[in-house]
């Protein structure tokens, strides 16, 4: 990540090994660290639904069903390919 820190696969796959963890809040601070990375350029909006994805993983293993629900549909508005 310090090499490229705008690649968001990076901070996904931290994210990953945090939920495989348990380390939930962690896994979901990442996530949204990769977020406003994203926002913060042109950003390949696959990669950021794939993130958002993630945290709504996250928040769905924390009991955060709401807020889990929420994330995946914003996942699919960002991108819409079936």
């Amino acid at each position: 990540m310090e090499l490229n820190p705008t690649e968001l696969l990076y901070y996904t796959n931290q994210a990953a090994c945090y939920i495989e963890m348990k380390n939930f809040d962690e896994a979901i601070k990442m996530c949204d660290l990769a977020i406003a990375k994203a926002r913060e350029g042109s950003y390949d909006y696959v990669k950021l639904a794939k993130v958002i994805a993630r945290k709504g993983s996250a928040l769905e293993k924390s009991g955060h069903f709401d807020l889990a629900l929420q994330a995946y549909q914003a996942a699919l508005l960002e991108n819409n390919d079936p």
